[in-house]
């Protein structure tokens, strides 16, 4: 079955990144003998294009994975895909899809099927059904129509050993393309690894856990061997690491980055963690192995606020981590929320403290944004704030304004900016006026519809 496995473009503000779980789910095709599958990352091109695509490649399926922000053009583009040819079959998944089923299923009629969760094994059984003609409701995890009905079937369980996966297959895919847009790899080609899945932590505004469970790891010799193929398959020597939180298990991740220097590997890379799962110890072990840039999500300097979003982090750990980083030698990112439940001036002068005490290489700030399932989408739903049909439009996200109005939240993010200027001196402002003109770039589509009320329908 000739099949096109589809990336969406992306949201604006974003200038993409690896398919990595598309690749995933081609190289797991792959080893069970479905060998006409093709990826295409249609990040950067216009939904329209899809149009071009189809006609050239005919494809019999298209997959396409969704997130929430981007989920209307991963519909446009499902439904030009039925538009030119009504026989092909169309399957969704990601993590929108996950979270959102049945009212894709209610609303879409061009979407077929959806995979819900780790697809990599329900993709292959469902292939399968599908070739065979096969019982769909005998396939775990999906859900789609039989005799104008909806079927959702049973829920599939996580994939305990991770390293019987194969690695992601990149044949469609240029990797040096896929180059870091600010840091100290900027313009450079940087490839993506996941080392583990899921997070052991359940904050109010994440919806990873509902996605991929609690934390699972590869082993340390598989992901190094993943390494070592991305080094020696095609002369990547920057990585990125994808998971939540690769430090959750200190251990392994200092057998990891003793792992790195045993084999030689000479590579640089960058990781996201919290603060309260770093050391002293493992951070040099880092440096000495590789790592240039570690991004916390601090969120927030007041410890009302981290306890509104369940954050389970101290203040004092946030110090004591970006004091380590200084001095093992470490770059570190310091992401902040604005605008959670409960924020007032006062809690934003605590972040602004906190930023002082720290003084961060770099920082990114979010408006506390409301995913689908989460805690804190609950919470303003019963708040009035929301409910699920705002995913019924094309406005890509919308934010909690139960603490902080919009505006406000800008206002705040601005004067966060700022602070961070004045921090870094001549250089400081240098970096913000760079950074005020890429935003104006990338991002001036989610500024004003982040601006718009939202209204129920």
């Amino acid at each position: 079955m000739k099949t096109l496995l589809l990336s969406p473009k992306l949201g604006s503000g974003f200038r993409g990144s690896l398919p990595i779980g598309l690749g995933y789910l081609k190289a797991c095709l792959l080893k069970e003998g479905f060998t006409e599958v093709k990826v295409l990352d249609m990040g950067r091109l216009k939904v329209e294009s899809i149009r071009e695509i189809i006609h050239t490649e005919s494809p019999e399926i298209v997959g396409i994975t969704t997130f929430t922000d981007i989920r209307g053009n991963a519909l446009k583009a499902v439904a030009i895909a039925k538009e030119i040819n009504p026989r092909v079959k169309t399957i969704l998944g990601g993590v929108h899809a996950t979270l959102m089923y049945q009212q894709i299923m209610e609303n879409y009629p061009a979407v077929d099927i959806i995979c819900r969760g780790e697809s990599e094994r329900t993709i292959v059984e469902l292939f399968q059904a599908l070739s065979n003609a096969g019982d769909l409701r005998k396939v775990k995890g999906i859900v789609y129509r039989q005799d104008g009905e909806i079927v959702v079937t049973e829920e599939r369980e996580k994939i305990r050993d991770l390293d019987a996966l194969p690695f992601p297959n990149y044949d469609d895919i240029d990797l040096k393309k896929y180059e870091d847009v600010s840091g100290p790899w900027k313009g450079k080609p940087v490839a993506t690894i996941i080392t583990s899945r899921g997070c052991p932590f359940s904050c109010t505004f994440c919806s990873s856990r509902l996605v991929w469970g609690n934390w699972r790891h590869r082993s340390v010799s598989n992901v190094l061997d993943e390494i070592e193929w991305l080094v020696s398959q095609y002369g990547i020597g920057i990585v990125s690491i994808l998971d939540d939180i690769p430090t959750s298990n200190k251990a392994r991740f200092k057998e990891f980055c003793q792992g790195i220097l045993n084999r030689g590997l000479h590579i640089t890379w960058r990781a996201s963690t919290r603060a309260d799962c770093v050391s002293l110890e493992l951070l040099e072990l880092m440096r000495e192995a590789g790592c240039l840039l570690l991004s916390f999500g601090v969120e927030s300097g007041s410890p009302t606020i981290l306890k509104n979003l369940n954050k389970k982090q101290k203040i004092e750990d946030v110090v004591n981590a970006f004091a380590w980083c200084k001095k093992a030698g470490i770059k570190t990112h310091f992401n902040v929320i604005i605008g959670a439940p409960g924020e007032t001036r006062a809690t934003i002068e605590e972040t602004k403290n906190l930023i002082k005490k720290t003084r961060p290489t770099d920082m990114d700030t979010t408006n506390m944004t409301l995913f689908p399932g989460t805690a804190l989408w609950k919470q303003a739903q019963d708040e009035g704030l929301c409910d699920d049909s705002f995913f019924l439009t094309d406005q890509e996200c919308l934010y909690y304004t139960g603490a902080m109005t919009v505006p406000e939240m800008y206002q705040t993010a601005r004067e966060v900016y700022f602070l961070q200027a004045r921090l870094g001196g001549l250089s400081g402002y240098a970096r913000l006026v760079k950074f005020g003109f890429e935003k104006l770039r990338w991002t001036p589509r989610k500024v004003v519809s982040g601006l718009l009320p939202w209204k129920r329908k």
